[in-house]
């Protein structure tokens, strides 16, 4: 197992993404994502939803992982979404995501070799949305 940094610790106030990390994809057979919220904003209106996504094309990104939505007030947080390769598509067929993926994880089939993580942040209308997270993974590789 491999552990790897994707977006460091920040405080963030506006929807972004972190830009894509080049990965050996190949040989991962699963990983553990782990959204670690060590500040939210202070308004349990303001928002936060945190996504991996991959790409096939190095331009167009597909959500495979959507962490629970974490609220303003909601205090510091550790969430952890898993997802494993070898398992039956929940959808052989659907269109590409970005962003707008349910809270969870698609299980199986491969991933494109580019990650990103992407944020949308949403403020209640006072301007003082921010939250200070970050996101590792633990990859598990075939042998």
């Amino acid at each position: 197992m491999s552990a790897r940094t994707l977006l460091a610790s920040a405080a963030r106030t506006a929807s972004s993404n972190g830009g894509a990390l080049s990965l050996d994809f190949s040989r991962v057979r699963g990983a553990l994502f782990v959204l670690t919220v060590t500040a939210a904003a202070a308004d349990a209106a303001d928002t936060l939803d945190v996504f991996v996504q991959h790409t096939w094309d190095g331009t167009n990104f597909d959500d495979f992982v959507h962490f629970t939505q974490v609220l303003g007030n909601g205090g510091a947080k550790t969430y952890l979404a898993q997802w494993r390769r070898d398992v039956s598509p929940e959808s052989e067929l659907r269109a590409p995501a970005d962003a707008t993926l349910a809270a969870g994880v698609l299980q199986g089939g491969p991933v494109g070799d580019d990650l990103r993580l992407k944020w949308l942040i949403v403020d209640s209308g006072d301007a003082d949305q921010s939250f200070t997270f970050s996101v590792t993974a633990l990859f598990e590789y075939d042998r």
